[in-house]
């Protein structure tokens, strides 16, 4: 009755750890270059300065590499939904079943004009959040993918003709 499937969700991870070192590197040149001119000409101060920019380059990079790492991996096999949370290599931090029956996606609008919405998961009183890391547009797509899954295959109607395929009809509908 219900197809298995995987979907995994991350970050849009733009900067590889090799660009990181890279963009790092020729960032360090430059600032220390400079740096390195401007104090030869007696305006030694500015070298310290230089450095404290470099850490927050390099503490900002860092960080960012470290959360493009981020998944989230909805499988749905069977009558059971399961969703992982965590970091890529690291395996799953935390992990939820829920039963694929009564599991519904719903999106919530944020809680004032500009904040994002929000994609639920939920499943007799609880309530699971996914899909933080994506684009408004992306998290829409995915609403409407998850209804798709989740929403059990009817058979055909009394009234529909013998090559039309079986209609898919809302929960609680017959």
């Amino acid at each position: 009755m219900f197809r298995d499937t995987q979907l995994m969700i991350g970050p849009n991870a733009s900067l590889t750890v090799g660009q990181a070192w890279l963009f790092f590197g020729l960032m360090a040149a430059t600032g220390l270059g400079v740096a390195g001119l401007m104090a030869a000409r007696g305006l030694w101060p500015i070298l310290p300065f230089a450095g404290l920019e470099l850490a927050a380059l390099g503490t900002a990079l860092y960080v960012s590499v470290r959360r493009n790492g981020y998944r989230e991996v909805i499988r749905m096999s069977g009558e059971t939904v399961h969703v992982e949370f965590g970091m890529l290599g690291r395996g799953a931090s935390a992990t939820v079943s829920l039963s694929r029956w009564w599991t519904r996606a719903v999106l919530e609008p944020g809680a004032h004009r500009n904040a994002p919405s929000r994609l639920l998961l939920r499943c007799a009183g609880q309530r699971i959040e996914i899909g933080r890391c994506l684009t408004e547009e992306e998290r829409e797509q995915l609403h409407g993918r998850l209804q798709e899954l989740l929403s059990p295959v009817r058979p055909k109607t009394p009234g529909a003709r013998g090559g039309e395929p079986a209609q898919e009809l809302p929960f609680g509908e017959r």
